[in-house]
C-alpha cells in the first residue's frame, strides 16, 4: 500500500479523548489506510460488522511469521529489535496474545474450564467479600478510585483465581504498571523478575498443590513449564489491567449519567444490563491486538493484501451509528431488552474472545453495585483526564468525592 494515510492515531485529537476520537476515525471510513500507534502503517478497521469479520477470520492472525511485505519479521524477531533478551523469548512467543490456529486453542482449552459462568458463580460471595472490605477502608472523603479501589479489587479476584499468594500481589501491581507504561529500559528487567517468580511459583504448586487454577495448569501433562509460566503471567496481567480501567471508566459513566444511576437504584435488577451496555460505550481496551492478513482478503469492499497490518478499533465498531440504536450514550433498558444480539465486541470477538468474561462480568456487577450503594453521591472532584499510554492505550486519572 503506497498512498498516504487517511488519519492518524497518534492525532491529539484522539488521544486526548479516544471515545470521541475515534467516533470522528469512523467517521472517515469502516476500513481505510491509517498511522497505527507504533508509527507504522496499515490497515485501520473501525465499523462494527467490519471488525467482527476480522476478528473472527483465520485469514487474519497474530503471528507475521512468513508473511510478506511489512509482516516479514517474525514475532521473535520484533522482540528482538525492542531489545528483549533471547531467554525470553520462549515466554512472549507461547504467550495466548501470540498464537493462532491450534495452538492457541490447545492452551486456551487447558484453562477455560476455570471460567464458566457455573464456577465463575460460584466465586461471587468472595468477589463481595473483597469489595466490602475495600470500600470499608475507603475511609477519606477523596480517594483514587482507580488506584485505590478498581486495582486492589482486579489484583485481588484474579491473584486468587490463579492461586498468587497475597504477599507477592504487590510485586505484580509493580511489575504489571512497568509493563503498560512502556519503559524498555524496565521492561526487559521486570520481565525477568516476572519469569523466575512463576517458575518458583509452578515448582511449588506442582511439590505442594492447592485449590487454584496453576495446581490444575501444573497437573495436565500436555503443558511444559514454559506453557503455565506463560498462562501465569497472562491471567494476572491481563485479568488486573483491564479490569481495572473497566471499573474506573464505567464508574466515571455513571457518575455523569444521574437518570441511569436512579434507574439502576430503583431497579437492581438491571445491573448485569447495565454492565454489558458500559463495556459498549466505556470499555478499557479501544484497540484490538495488532493483527496481520495471511491471505490476499475483502473486509468492507476493501482488498486488504497478505502480509499488511490490521489494526480493529473496539471503541468505534462499539460505537458505532450502522450497528446501535443508541451509539453514543449508555441506555441500560435498551440493553436489557435488545442488548444480546447486538454484537458488541467490548469483550473482543473470535477465537480471541475474552476468556474471562463471566468472571468480568461478575466483578464489576458487585463492585458497582456495592460503591454506588455506599457511596450514593460519590462524584469526581474534577473533570477527569485521559492518559495515553504506549500503543494507543489509555487510562483515566479519576478522583473522586465519596460524599
Amino acid at each position: 500500500m503506497s498512498s498516504e494515510p487517511v488519519v492518524d492515531v497518534r492525532d491529539p485529537a484522539v488521544l486526548d479523548d479516544p471515545m470521541c476520537g475515534y467516533d470522528r476515525v469512523l467517521a472517515e471510513a469502516p476500513v481505510c489506510w491509517a498511522r497505527l500507534p507504533d508509527g507504522g502503517e496499515g490497515w485501520l478497521v473501525t465499523g462494527s460488522a467490519e471488525v467482527r469479520a476480522v476478528l473472527s477470520d483465520p485469514a487474519v492472525r497474530n503471528d507475521p511469521s512468513g508473511l510478506p511485505g511489512q509482516g516479514a519479521q517474525t514475532q521473535e524477531e520484533a522482540f528482538l529489535a525492542l531489545g528483549t533478551p533471547p531467554e525470553h523469548l520462549p515466554y512472549l512467543r507461547a504467550s495466548l496474545l501470540s498464537l493462532d490456529g491450534a495452538e492457541h486453542t490447545r492452551l486456551r482449552r487447558s484453562i477455560s474450564h476455570a471460567f464458566g459462568a457455573s464456577r465463575v458463580a460460584t466465586l461471587r460471595p468472595r468477589v463481595q467479600e473483597i469489595v466490602d472490605g475495600l470500600l470499608d477502608d475507603l475511609g477519606s472523603e477523596t480517594v483514587n478510585l482507580l488506584d485505590e479501589y478498581a486495582y486492589p479489587l482486579a489484583m485481588a479476584v484474579v491473584c486468587e483465581l490463579v492461586g498468587v499468594p497475597e504477599a507477592d500481589w504487590a510485586d505484580w501491581w509493580r511489575w504489571g504498571k512497568v509493563l503498560v507504561e512502556g519503559d524498555p529500559a524496565r521492561i526487559t528487567p521486570t520481565l525477568g523478575e516476572m519469569f523466575a517468580y512463576c517458575h518458583a511459583l509452578v515448582d511449588r504448586r506442582r511439590a505442594e498443590p492447592r485449590e487454584d487454577l496453576l495446581s490444575e495448569v501444573v497437573a495436565q501433562d500436555d503443558l511444559t513449564d514454559v506453557d503455565a509460566v506463560a498462562l501465569v503471567v497472562f491471567l494476572v496481567l491481563a485479568g488486573h489491567e483491564t479490569m481495572a480501567h473497566m471499573l474506573s471508566n464505567a464508574a466515571l459513566a455513571l457518575m455523569r449519567d444521574p437518570a441511569q444511576r436512579e434507574l439502576l437504584r430503583a431497579e437492581p435488577e438491571l445491573w448485569p444490563a447495565a454492565v454489558r451496555e458500559l463495556v459498549r460505550t466505556d470499555g478499557p481496551v479501544q484497540l484490538a491486538r495488532l493483527r496481520y492478513a495471511a491471505a490476499d482478503l475483502e473486509v468492507g469492499g476493501v482488498k486488504i493484501s497478505a502480509g499488511d497490518p490490521v489494526q480493529a478499533v473496539l471503541g468505534a465498531a462499539n460505537r458505532d451509528p450502522a450497528q446501535f440504536a443508541h451509539p453514543h450514550a449508555a441506555d441500560v433498558r435498551w440493553q436489557a431488552e435488545h442488548g444480546g444480539r447486538e454484537g458488541s465486541v467490548g469483550f473482543g470477538w473470535g477465537p480471541h474472545f475474552c476468556l474471562g468474561v463471566a468472571l468480568a462480568k461478575v466483578e464489576a456487577e458487585v463492585a458497582l453495585r456495592s460503591l454506588f450503594d455506599r457511596f450514593p453521591a460519590v462524584q469526581p472532584v474534577t473533570e477527569p483526564a485521559w492518559v495515553p499510554l504506549p500503543r494507543g492505550r489509555h487510562r483515566v486519572a479519576l478522583e473522586v468525592r465519596l460524599r
